[in-house]
């Protein structure tokens, strides 16, 4: 009876750990954390160093995700909390290793991509399901106060990015069974119908720039850069079109003259939530129910407040201004939005009107120290000192940090910061081309663009998540007929 080689064992190894980080990404730290520790043990035991330091050094963005570490490191020279500084350097450091695990090994089997995708897809199904039926079906147990909540193994943030880029997955895989490839259409649209219900706004967002990344690529490709330019700036001008509809269909913030008192004693009679206290979301009640009479085209009296129904009511407790968030999906998402709107003068509880105070703030700390940044440990103390000083309107607990990894970038290491991690995504952007992998570059430009409202690299799933996938397609994948 034949042994199996060494080789092999050492291969099937690391695809055992890179299945790990797919399935960890999705709904598990622990994986996640069991991967980099399998992953370095599983190196270490094979002892191919020659080998190992050969393909790190040729790879482009390990170079660039390394550097960028360094730039890390470097900051803790100029901060001022070396404690939060070394609790830095050790989340990012997954960055860094998650790659040199990637690539210090590469896939050679078209077969192996595929194992580690579809481990990652049955992840993303299985885990959408459960929080389909958790929400529609036991959302009072849990206390969802609204869809987004009901994501319950991940950031609804970053589960909706994972969503939406499973869609071009399968289409990936797809193309080595094309006789079947019909079937590859179920999840793709149930994945799709689950963005849209999540009222995730970022699953949609991402779900355009794949569209648009669908039309760039081979534009990219044929280098035909004036079709380049005329597609961005279309981009641009219906980016400002939509903002603008959104804001000329708000109505005036202020809130029509009511007998309170007549109000307040209907609502209490209807509801536990005191008139004068609190949503769900953290907004005054008594205008979220104002809003709420008013899209009803009821009188803000307590003849209107009669008129509501048991679930109308739950909804205005659950911060609800708008009869048509009732429907869920993108619709109500988007009266979400034309709530916040034209509820500018107060951003707590909005999610929209925090990241833009966040901006402003981030943008106030980014000048103060252009050229270093403010260094590796003191971003959250920097915002706490400039929340105060420029007395935001924010409660402690809305205080939040840039929510834009550009922003954060050039706050903590200023210009030198910004340029290192842009580095990151333009030595991604070339191997993508270089290896002709639109599956790549799509995952590129989803990053690309969620990281302008998000704060991705300031948390383990975010990091692994795009060390992760960026470190796969740095290598050129087999296409199907390679097997």
């Amino acid at each position: 009876m034949n042994r199996p080689s060494s080789k092999f064992i050492h291969y099937y190894a690391h695809l055992f750990v890179l299945c790990l980080f797919a399935v960890g990404i999705v709904c598990s730290k622990f994986l996640m954390s069991m991967g980099i520790l399998l992953g370095l043990l599983s190196l270490l035991i094979e002892w191919d160093f020659k080998s190992y330091y050969k393909n790190l050094k040729e790879n482009r963005f390990f170079i660039a995700v390394f550097i960028f570490y360094v730039v890390h490191v470097l900051g803790m020279f100029w901060t001022e909390d070396i404690t939060e500084g070394f609790s830095d350097l050790k989340s990012k450091v997954t960055i860094v290793v998650v790659p040199l695990i990637i690539i210090s090994r590469p896939l050679i089997l078209r077969k192996s991509y595929k194992v580690i995708i579809s481990v990652f897809l049955l992840s993303l199904m299985l885990t959408s399901i459960i929080n389909f039926i958790s929400f529609n079906f036991y959302s009072t147990e849990l206390n969802f106060k609204d869809a987004r909540d009901m994501s319950l193994f991940n950031s609804h943030i970053r589960f909706a990015i994972m969503i939406a880029f499973g869609i071009p997955l399968l289409y990936d895989l797809s193309r080595d069974r094309k006789k079947i490839r019909f079937l590859f259409l179920i999840p793709a649209l149930w994945f799709l119908y689950y963005t849209f219900i999540s009222q995730v706004l970022t699953g949609v967002i991402c779900l355009g720039a794949i569209f648009m990344t669908l039309l760039i690529f081979p534009l990219w490709l044929n280098k035909n850069y004036i079709s380049l330019l005329f597609l961005s700036f279309s981009g641009i001008i219906i980016c400002v079109l939509i903002f603008i509809g959104l804001r000329a269909t708000v109505a005036d913030e202020t809130i029509p003259s009511v007998n309170i008192q007549s109000v307040k004693s209907a609502w209490e009679i209807r509801s536990e939530f005191s008139y004068d206290g609190k949503d769900n979301r953290d907004q005054d009640l008594k205008y979220t129910l104002s809003r709420f009479l008013t899209s009803k085209n009821y009188p803000i009296t307590d003849t209107g407040v009669r008129k509501l129904t048991n679930d109308e009511i739950k909804s205005i407790e659950k911060g609800m201004a708008h009869y048509s968030e009732m429907q869920g999906g993108f619709i109500g998402r988007i009266e979400g939005i034309r709530y916040q709107l034209s509820h500018m003068s107060d951003p707590n509880g909005h999610s929209l009107l925090q990241r833009i105070e966040a901006w402003k703030v981030g943008s106030s700390i980014f000048w103060s120290a252009p050229v270093f940044g403010v260094g590796t440990g003191d971003l959250i103390s920097a915002f706490k000192r400039r929340y105060v000083e420029l007395q935001t309107k924010l409660t402690a607990k809305n205080q939040i940090r840039a929510h834009n990894t550009y922003l954060t970038s050039l706050i903590t290491f200023g210009i030198i910061g910004l340029l290192s991690f842009l580095f990151i995504l333009f030595s991604s952007g070339v191997l993508q081309l270089r290896h002709n992998q639109l599956i790549g570059f799509v995952f590129l430009v989803i990053m690309i663009v969620t990281f302008f409202f998000e704060d991705t690299l300031e948390t383990q799933t975010g990091i692994t998540l795009f060390a992760f996938f960026s470190a796969l397609f740095s290598l050129p994948i087999p296409g199907p007929s390679a097997d």
